[in-house]
């Protein structure tokens, strides 16, 4: 019995709300590495000589982890990029800040490295490091093993003396970034206990003023595997959680500064306080910009923004009772119905950290100019434009009318309903031949209550219910609706009408069609978004030997692992996107394989004035690199043709052939000596962001 409420819990969950959002449990477990110098009583973060570069745009670098070529594939690590892509893209546009010159390095705890701090005043040394922690192994983001090269070196000292006596260089750091997020796919025991959460984030360095600088991305692989799973869902989740490792998280809302005096040469202050509770015990951010955008949106003068109130600490997230539409509410909607919104954005403009681009966000419609009483739990059952009552049996419309929906609750609605859209075939914009029927299923269909029928004598038993019809507008909140067989008809915003043809009613909503959303909210087309079926091209096929040292022990996994490794080099030294080339034969034994170029459409195809195949082609010279899993390599491109005999002359030799491979590859190695500056890179050259097209779009990492 448990065991079964507990499957009916999680299946009615999972239709009310696409996802959760699990940031504070995981900020939590998360330490959070900041400059030594920086101190949180210190009025002025910046003094009035300061000078700053202009701001510029926001630079996320995604660093992706070893492990996804195992747990996804292609295609789902394809989409998973190109989603991450699209996101880092939409945060650009979005949030600017002042740059700093030079790549960016990560700072070491120092209480990790180092076992004990020369604490006499009177040592030449005092307050540096004096012995380092035999156990230290580095520093982590969450669960993610930072790479040296990210990271500031430091230093062990004696009691006096000029000299360090350990010490640990500065790596190369991270260029032309200006946020470093790592990427991992991982069933972690997060995504096993809560099979809802399809990803979880958290932020774990701070630059010297405050700013996340670093964090992580986790992908429960699980959800991401689902055949259902689709481009804009992993987009939406992605923003959203990146959000949160940008700035918009509770345990930061003390860092938050105030830049608001900078042109007069008060760079920036800390603020007094972010957040305080109203007089109904609601907890609200109180920070100049978020009030005025909120009081815009709700017709008052001025009021906070709510945060919500079911989590026992402070939350995350805006109350959904208030705030139902916006990326950052706990329970993720459907991508459809979830944009980023004015109140959102004014949190990251008063976080003092960044300049914020207003013009890419979207109006709220959940409780426009409802006033400051909108969404209280004793007052929510009363207000029927847009909640709904537990007596409500009927199928309704969804506040912004895309969808039919069941009036339903959940543990962030506190007692309120709402109409939730339904999880099956209440899309009134998704095509569907639904015959014998009055309603119309298309891209231009909404949701509209009516009790329209053809036959007189059952209208009075015909219950107001939510149905699709045809709308069309002619301006903000000015449109027509067109049932099944009917003409198009006006519809007065707010009143209810009568159709040519047909007995009943229908109702017109108010502030709701024809706002300039539906464009920006639905896909672009009817058809389910998919990038399994890529164009295809006639460029030719290319053959492709891999030379390995031999003696290495295989599996599959591994073969997978080396096969996505050399993709991505021959994408580098072809100056292609990893995406663009699959392969069209499996490998066998002796690691020959023929790849096809092919150009899907969520990949960026190469220059038109060269064919994809005669990139590969101008590739005539053996290609040779160091990999950390299997050591030297060497990669030879061939004609397709050439594919035939490759097979039948290993064949010939197969008794030989570790033998000879080896002797190959010693011969391949010296003739090839000359070119090594030229030619050889190691892999985690490949995918440093020196490379930033090939590192964070397309090419995966890999162990």
């Amino acid at each position: 019995m448990f065991i079964f409420a507990c499957f009916l819990w999680f299946t009615v969950i999972s239709r009310l709300c696409f996802s959760l959002c699990i940031h504070d449990d995981v900020q939590k477990d998360t330490q959070v590495v900041s400059p030594q110098d920086v101190s949180t009583n210190v009025r002025r973060l910046v003094s009035r000589a300061a000078t700053w570069a202009p701001h510029l745009p926001l630079r996320v670098t995604p660093w992706y982890l070893p492990g996804e070529s195992a747990l996804l594939s292609p295609l789902q690590i394809s989409q998973l990029q190109t989603a991450i892509k699209e996101v880092t893209k939409t945060i650009g546009s979005m949030l600017s800040v002042r740059r700093r010159e030079g790549p960016l390095l990560l700072n070491r705890d120092m209480n990790r490295y180092c076992r004990s701090i020369w604490g006499d005043p009177s040592l030449s040394n005092y307050k540096r490091c004096g012995s380092r922690d035999s156990s230290y192994h580095g520093e982590r983001c969450l669960d993610v093993l930072i790479p040296e090269s990210h990271l500031y070196g430091y230093e062990v000292w004696p009691m006096n003396g000029t000299e360090p006596i350990y010490k640990i260089s500065d790596g190369s750091g991270v260029s032309d970034t200006d946020f470093l997020l790592y990427v991992k796919v991982a069933q972690t025991e997060k995504c096993a206990l809560k099979p809802i959460v399809i990803a979880y984030a958290s932020y774990c360095q701070l630059d010297r003023i405050g700013r996340p600088i670093a964090g992580v991305i986790v992908f429960c692989p699980k959800r991401l595997r689902e055949g259902v799973f689709q481009h804009h869902h992993i987009v939406q989740v992605s923003l959203h959680e990146i959000l949160h490792a940008l700035g918009f998280s509770s345990s930061l809302f003390e860092k938050w500064i105030d830049c608001s005096f900078s042109q007069y040469g008060d760079v920036c202050s800390s603020r007094s306080r972010v957040t305080n509770t109203d007089e109904n015990g609601q907890l609200r951010i109180y920070t100049p910009t978020v009030m005025q955008r909120m009081g815009e949106h709700l017709g008052v003068g001025s009021t906070g923004a709510p945060l919500e109130n079911q989590e026992k600490s402070t939350s995350s997230h805006w109350e959904s009772r208030i705030m139902q539409g916006s990326i950052l509410t706990a329970s993720i909607n459907p991508p459809h119905l979830t944009f980023l919104d004015p109140i959102t954005l004014a949190a990251f403009q008063d976080m003092g950290w960044y300049e914020v681009n207003s013009s890419i966000s979207y109006q709220l419609v959940w409780g426009k100019g409802a006033g400051n009483s909108f969404g209280l739990p004793v007052t929510c059952h009363k207000t029927s434009n847009f909640f709904c009552t537990n007596k409500s049996s009927d199928i309704g419309c969804h506040h912004l009318h895309l969808d039919k929906g069941n009036c339903s609750t959940d543990t962030f609605l506190d007692g309120c309903y709402i109409y939730k859209p339904l999880p099956h075939g209440g899309e009134c914009w998704l095509e569907n031949d639904n015959k014998g029927s009055e309603e119309i299923y298309h891209h231009q269909s909404r949701c509209f209550y009516s009790n329209l029928t053809k036959f007189p004598e059952v209208v009075k038993k015909e219950k107001m219910k939510g149905r699709c019809y045809l709308h069309r507008c002619f301006g903000p909140n000015t449109f027509q609706v067109k049932v099944q067989g009917s003409e198009w008809t006006d519809c007065p915003a707010g009143e209810w009408i009568n159709v040519t043809g047909f007995d009943g009613v229908l109702l017109c909503p108010d502030g709701r069609l024809c706002l300039g959303l539906e464009s920006l909210l639905l896909p672009t087309s009817t058809a389910t978004p998919t990038f399994s079926i890529p164009k295809p091209v006639t460029h030719q096929d290319m053959t492709v030997q891999v030379t390995l040292v031999p003696g290495l022990k295989w599996t599959s996994e591994k073969k997978i692992l080396l096969i996505e490794e050399v993709l991505g080099v021959i994408a580098h030294h072809a100056g292609v996107q990893r995406c663009l080339l699959h392969i069209s034969t499996v490998p066998n034994k002796f690691l020959t394989f023929t790849i096809k170029p092919e150009e899907p459409s969520n990949c960026p195809p190469p220059a038109p004035e060269t064919p994809l195949h005669q990139l590969l082609m101008n590739l005539t010279d053996p290609i040779t690199y160091e990999s950390p899993q299997f050591s030297y390599v060497l990669i030879r491109l061939l004609a397709s043709d050439s594919h035939h005999y490759l097979v039948n002359r290993d064949a010939i030799i197969g008794s030989c052939a570790g033998a000879l491979f080896f002797v190959l590859l010693i011969i391949s190695l010296l003739w090839c000596r000359h070119r090594v500056r030229t030619r050889s890179m190691q892999v985690r050259d490949i995918y440093n962001v020196e490379d930033k097209n090939l590192q964070s779009e397309h090419v995966p990492a890999v162990v």
